[in-house]
């Protein structure tokens, strides 16, 4: 297998050391390969090696974490076939298993286990699985539309007789879910909703821009 050849920025990025580094990519340009390979170069760098427990990796998918688990283990066993005796490489290997390479959502669950009795919460905590973050977002969206339809929320109504098609409201209830999903996608949720919410009311207040910042309101 041919040798990786690294762009300039990305061999800046992996040779850096004692500042702090922030690195913005577009998909699909490497960045995990990079990583991985800075994390390689900081465990087996010959002058000054860091033990591979002393890092902590986040990343947000189980599939990325896991490739960084297994390439840098690989990095490590090579490395050792070229110099067996090697007592610092025997140790990464033997701490890697244990290594906070991991997904964010793992980390921070991890954190609250470990801290659960500062915060007044169940050690017995875990990451709720997407499909049923699914089912009890929809169950909690279903509850809501229940309620607005015994109150006869005139700004629901007048957003149901826009929205409901064929005589069911599962094409309203969706939209909300979807907006919902993508909102909580940014990083501030809260500050991109009323940024939107607020120019919409600086515009021109007809029905349309009504009923589109109606749908932010009770999202």
């Amino acid at each position: 297998m041919s040798e990786v050849k690294w762009t300039k920025e990305q061999k800046q990025v992996i040779d850096s050391r004692n500042t702090n580094l922030l690195v913005s990519a577009a998909a699909g340009s490497g960045k995990t390969a990079v990583l991985i390979e800075r994390i390689i170069e900081l465990v087996l760098d010959e002058k000054n090696p860091i033990d591979i427990n002393k890092l902590l990796v986040v990343t947000f998918t189980k599939l990325a974490a896991s490739e960084m688990r297994e390439r840098v283990s690989k990095a490590i066993e090579k490395k050792l076939e070229e110099n067996p005796e090697n007592e610092h490489l025997q140790k990464q290997l033997m701490l890697l298993s244990g290594a906070d390479i991991t997904t964010i959502d793992s980390f921070c669950k991890d954190v609250l286990k470990s801290y659960a009795h500062l915060v007044n919460l169940d050690n017995n905590i875990k990451v709720i699985d997407p499909s049923e973050n699914e089912v009890l977002a929809k169950e909690v969206m279903q509850e809501l539309f229940e309620e607005l339809y015994e109150n006869n929320d005139e700004n629901f109504l007048r957003l149901v007789d826009w929205y409901v098609k064929k005589n069911t409201d599962e094409g309203l209830l969706q939209l909300l879910l979807n907006v919902n999903n993508f909102v909580n996608s940014h990083p501030f949720p809260d500050i991109w909703l009323n940024e939107k919410a607020e120019f919409f009311n600086t515009s021109t207040k007809n029905d349309n821009f009504y009923l589109e910042n109606y749908i932010l309101d009770i999202a």
